[in-house]
């Protein structure tokens, strides 16, 4: 009888001890998991790299000479952005065939950023659409004051879909500007 305690303690304790070390590999495995995330450009792609580094697995849905203004997402893409924990795109009209796409995205609740809801529309530059539609120019890696915004959206994006990294986030997005700004003098 005595014995039957005692195994019946040592099996306890190593259940114990089995569940404790599954619960710290789940979460050293979640610390270590890759963002998934989706840029539209490769400018974005690009920029979501610089700042998301090691913490982040980002595909791009355009390649190098695709037209954003022409390019109309297949049933792939609209999947794959679906998939995505994140999806980064330009808006004022960059990609203007994926407009409604985008708002289905953020009807779903799926985490988006739009880099230029962080720009001041008025430091844009007034833009005419062939069809004669006055607009503002999307094209805002030109400016420099204006892609350092959009760095901006992206950390604060980034650290909002993945708070355990957002130090690292921030130490890559000052590093960024710093490039930005030395390469603007």
């Amino acid at each position: 009888m005595k014995s039957n305690r005692v195994v019946l303690v040592i099996v306890s304790l190593a259940l114990m001890l089995f569940a404790l070390a599954g619960c710290g590999k789940d979460a050293a495995q979640d610390s270590q998991k890759k963002l998934n995330v989706v840029a539209t450009t490769t400018m974005l792609t690009d920029l979501v790299k610089e700042i998301g580094g090691d913490h982040v697995s980002v595909q791009g849905l355009m390649g190098p000479g695709v037209d954003p203004h022409l390019y109309q997402a297949s049933a792939g893409d609209v999947t794959t952005m679906s998939k995505a924990d994140v999806v980064v795109y330009n808006g004022i009209h960059l990609e203007g065939k994926m407009g409604s796409i985008f708002d289905n995205l953020t009807k779903q609740n799926k985490a988006t950023i739009r880099v230029s809801d962080a720009i001041d529309p008025d430091t844009l530059l007034d833009f005419d659409e062939e069809n004669g539609v006055k607009t503002k120019d999307p094209h805002i890696w030109f400016d420099v004051a204006n892609w350092k915004l959009a760095a901006k959206a992206v950390y604060e994006g980034l650290s909002k879909a993945d708070p355990a990294h957002k130090e690292d986030f921030k130490k890559r997005y000052d590093a960024y500007l710093t490039k930005l700004d030395e390469t603007d003098a």
